[in-house]
């Protein structure tokens, strides 16, 4: 599950959100139609219940994230055709969801996912909280295109339950670095390389962990690519280590499907693809580092973003490990 300050106060917790803070319903409903550009409609089911909208949205390469809180219960509907998915984690109290006559229930145990292919009413406990992850339909339908390596035959269509405690966990821990990005690159955002390792990470973890309509395909068996296929990606990634790679771009690029080279690379490199990625970029952090002046005011926080690395007490045992030294003594070396 989600935890640090969202989980005690449903709140993104991000420097320059866009932000709405109304006691007006109708204001609250039209600017949140802005933020996620689709008409819903919204009833305060408690009207001796002042209400009190804060909603906060932040976005990124057509991914956001969006916190809200209204006071009393509300009911929110929707229909389609509408240009998201999204996944939905709530706290201080129970979201009943109809899903075009499906019915489940969202809470502190249970995220919901939402493909927005049928009309869909969500009723909100009073002082309920929702951290939502979005993802432009386009953005997720590319991408599992180039996983699958064919066009998609049918819309992609989420189950809605997300278990919190079980596989739900992978994608509650891909929104944490989302959020912990969007707090450390403040208002200018995650640096392009961080960005399209995030994006990665979300779709990813997303299509390969919640149950869809193309579950079973994905995990098909693949048919394992000749050799040449994996020394043409590694040509690619050793020549541009700046580039922001991810599976589907390197797999569109050698013509095979993403499963196909997953597999190729684990055979033949003991590592996947991301992974041989990954090393290259710490490899280039390195070699930064080495000739950075530390009086200039660069820190190794600042390298490990530029490079993709979010977390920095990983990076820094991974350099460590790589290099037998801290970052920061690299970086001090010339000093």
């Amino acid at each position: 599950m989600l935890t640090g300050n969202e989980a005690t106060t449903g709140e993104i917790g991000l420097p320059h959100p866009r932000l709405i803070d109304t006691a007006d319903p109708y204001e609250a409903r039209i600017r949140t139609q802005e933020f996620l550009r689709c008409e819903h409609r919204m009833t305060v089911l408690e009207r001796e219940s002042p209400f009190q909208a804060r909603v906060q949205y932040r976005s990124m390469n057509g991914l956001g994230l969006m916190s809200s809180r209204y006071g009393p219960a509300v009911e929110i509907g929707c229909a389609p055709p509408i240009s998201r998915v999204s996944v939905s984690f709530v706290y201080g109290g129970r979201m009943l969801i109809d899903d075009g006559g499906h019915n489940d229930v969202a809470d502190a145990r249970h995220a919901a996912a939402f493909s927005f292919h049928e009309a869909l009413t969500m009723r909100w406990a009073p002082g309920l909280r929702q951290l939502m992850l979005t993802i432009d339909k386009p953005v997720i339908e590319r991408y599992l295109e180039n996983l699958l390596h064919q066009p998609l035959r049918q819309p992609l269509r989420l189950a809605g339950s997300v278990d919190l405690a079980g596989s739900g966990q992978c994608i509650a821990a891909a929104v944490r670095t989302m959020r912990r990005a969007f707090t450390l690159s403040g208002k200018a955002g995650p640096p392009p390389v961080l960005a399209t390792e995030i994006e990665h990470t979300i779709l990813t973890t997303l299509l390969l962990t919640q149950r869809h309509n193309y579950t079973d395909a994905i995990f098909a068996a693949p048919t394992l690519p000749a050799p040449r296929v994996v020394r043409r990606v590694v040509e690619l990634i050793d020549a541009t280590p700046e580039k922001a790679f991810t599976v589907a771009s390197l797999a569109l690029h050698a013509g095979v499907s993403e499963r196909s080279l997953h597999a190729a690379f684990r055979r033949q490199l003991g590592m996947p693809p991301m992974s041989y990625v990954r090393r290259r970029r710490l490899q280039q952090a390195h070699d930064e580092l080495l000739h950075l002046d530390p009086s200039a005011g660069v820190t190794v926080t600042d390298v490990a973003l530029r490079h993709g690395f979010t977390h920095t007490g990983r990076f820094a045992a991974t350099y460590r490990q790589r290099f037998g030294e801290p970052p920061s003594a690299t970086l001090r070396r010339d000093a």
